[in-house]
């Protein structure tokens, strides 16, 4: 079982005092339409890179079809009287595990104004949220995931960033920007092209383009391994509603439907076609292969620099390896809380969570 923790206190922001009359008027509440523009307000002065903040709002929150009320999204706002000081988002999700189908939350977006800070204010609100169990955490900070255990949570997985680069040029390229912190310019006909074809062969399978969910089915990775929901609402949502971003391609001929989705990536300086989906049942190692194969090969075609990949199951980081990947930096971190069936020593092992980037917050990115 998954091992639990004592909840205790986490801030280690920079104190700014409050007065304790207004720390008596702080409470939590859950976002409601009547809020949205005041909490998009909150929003953009918080998060000043973010150009769109509406539209990311709208589609990574309002439009998740398991969303069960879009007037009143799983988001807390901390309020200091009526002005919000601080959020944290939730978003609903399905997910498969030991033969059953879940409704769990991931969240998104933890943010306290800094005078408001080692009050209790995150404390309160992120206690608040991970009480919406099951709860996950994909894309933890080590800073975060201290947080997480302390308030009851178990780390359960970890998912790493795989790399290929398409010729040495691209090594050199990005030895260059490491070292020296900065990029060359480049001509737009050698940075990648993301008109891809319609069909992608890979080590003996035939990849096809799809535009519609229509036809594809929602079936777990394995019963042993916790995955995430890929129902044609989920694929119609995240993929098919956005063809400037994602291209989403299917073996053909395969039942259940076995497939990849990529979108652009940037990169330290390179332009890369980033894997950000991928389903095979039974986590099949031919069918990866031939996913992998097809993507190095529109990365060729596209003259992107190469491609990543994310993984979090040790199986998958097998392929990786055997199809000339190679493994670039920190992982990120998963965290549950919730009643499910685990083992240490299989989580350790990196083999319960499937998680890919589509499962993350920071895919998100692509609409700001």
């Amino acid at each position: 079982m998954v091992r639990r923790h004592r909840p205790g206190c986490f801030s280690n922001a920079t104190h700014c005092s409050i007065t304790w009359h207004q720390f008596m008027t702080i409470h939590l509440e859950t976002l409601t339409a009547d809020r949205f523009d005041d909490y998009l307000d909150f929003v953009r002065k918080i998060y000043p890179q973010r150009r769109y903040a509406a539209r990311r709002f709208a589609t990574q929150v309002l439009k998740n079809p398991f969303l069960e009320d879009a007037q009143r999204p799983e988001i807390l706002v901390a309020l200091d009287d009526d002005a919000i000081i601080g959020h944290f988002g939730l978003n609903p999700y399905r997910f498969h595990f030991h033969g059953a189908d879940y409704l769990g939350y991931s969240g998104f977006d933890f943010y306290v104004l800094e005078a408001y800070r080692q009050h209790g204010v995150g404390k309160k609100l992120a206690a608040a949220a991970v009480e919406r169990l099951p709860y996950l955490g994909i894309g933890a900070t080590p800073v975060a995931e201290r947080i997480y255990i302390k308030l009851g949570a178990a780390t359960v997985g970890w998912m790493y960033r795989y790399f290929w680069l398409r010729t040495p040029l691209q090594t050199a390229w990005l030895a260059g920007h490491t070292i020296f912190k900065t990029h060359w310019l480049r001509k737009p006909e050698r940075v990648g092209n993301f008109d891809l074809p319609e069909q992608i062969a890979g080590d003996g399978g035939v990849f096809e383009l799809r535009t519609e969910a229509d036809g594809t089915e929602d079936y777990p990775w394995s019963d042993e391994t916790l995955s995430f929901s890929r129902s044609p609402e989920f694929l119609q949502w995240r993929y098919f509603d956005h063809p400037e971003h994602y291209r989403f391609y299917a073996l053909k001929d395969s039942q259940p439907t076995r497939f990849f989705v990529v979108r652009r990536y940037a990169w330290r300086g390179l332009s890369l076609l980033c894997m950000v989906d991928y389903r095979t049942p039974g986590g099949e190692a031919r069918t990866i292969d031939q996913m992998l194969e097809a993507v190095r090969r529109l990365a060729r075609q596209g003259k992107f620099d190469g491609v990543v990949v994310y993984s979090a199951l040790r199986s998958v980081d097998d392929r990786l390896t055997a199809g000339g990947f190679r493994k670039i930096g920190q992982p990120t971190i998963v965290v549950l809380k919730g009643d499910l069936p685990m083992t240490e020593t299989r989580i350790a092992g990196r083999e319960y969570v499937l998680a890919t980037l589509s499962d993350c917050d920071q895919d998100f990115a692509v609409y700001d």
